[in-house]
């Protein structure tokens, strides 16, 4: 692994922006099996040099507001993304996905997501609201397959005795129930680490909760 570096529009994410994202988060309330999941999977993380995040922060992008930052966006226009949302997820009906296997990648830890199939509707849905809203330039990342971010590397390590700890965790396939987008305004800061280091650390704020089929 290596440094994780979060990007904005193709380029290094400026220090302390903040940017319009939806994520689901879960409500680790109700999935029980994930919170155990994400808590051992920390602990196999803990010595590496990886920047966790607790339970709090556990989320899967789903889409970004890419084509400014928020302090750019007005109330109105935060009020269109929500009602597009809306309209857009109306119909949807919530669904089940398997969080899991943990896997070690180049920026950190993460769960995979699967199957594709109710996620790539969701993230379609969603990128279809955000340019009703805003137009076609709001959609700037691709983002990769869908996962949820466990933690974020600030250093180089080797990933591979990462990898075989989190094989060793079972049951390494657990549920996670998707019934709402949370659409947030999300933070990045680097902060400086010992040794002359620095970490990029995620926070955000909430904008608005959209659940599926709610009209």
């Amino acid at each position: 692994m290596r440094k994780f570096v979060p990007q904005l529009q193709n380029a290094p994410w400026p220090d302390g922006a903040r940017v319009l994202h939806a994520y689901l988060v879960p409500d680790l309330s109700v999935d029980h099996a994930l919170a155990r999941l994400a808590a051992a999977c920390r602990e196999a993380m803990r010595p590496y040099p990886i920047t966790l995040l607790d339970d709090g922060l556990l989320h899967a992008t789903v889409e970004m507001v890419a084509d400014t930052t928020a302090d750019r966006i007005t109330a109105a226009e935060r009020q269109d993304l929500v009602e597009a949302l809306r309209g857009r997820l109306a119909d949807m009906t919530p669904f089940q996905v398997t969080a899991g296997s943990p896997i070690a990648n180049k920026a950190g830890a993460l769960l995979d997501l699967g199957p594709d199939e109710p996620l790539i509707d969701l993230k379609g849905r969603v990128q279809d609201a955000f340019v009703e809203a805003r137009g076609p330039a709001v959609i700037q990342h691709d983002g990769g397959r869908h996962h949820m971010s466990l933690g974020y590397s600030w250093d180089t390590a080797d990933s591979d005795p990462l990898q075989s700890a989190l094989r060793k965790i079972s049951p390494s396939h657990v549920p996670f129930h998707v019934d709402r987008v949370h659409l947030l305004e999300v933070q990045f800061r680097e902060h400086t680490r010992h040794g002359g280091k620095s970490a990029w650390e995620l926070s955000w704020d909430p904008v608005a909760v959209i659940r599926l089929g709610s009209r």
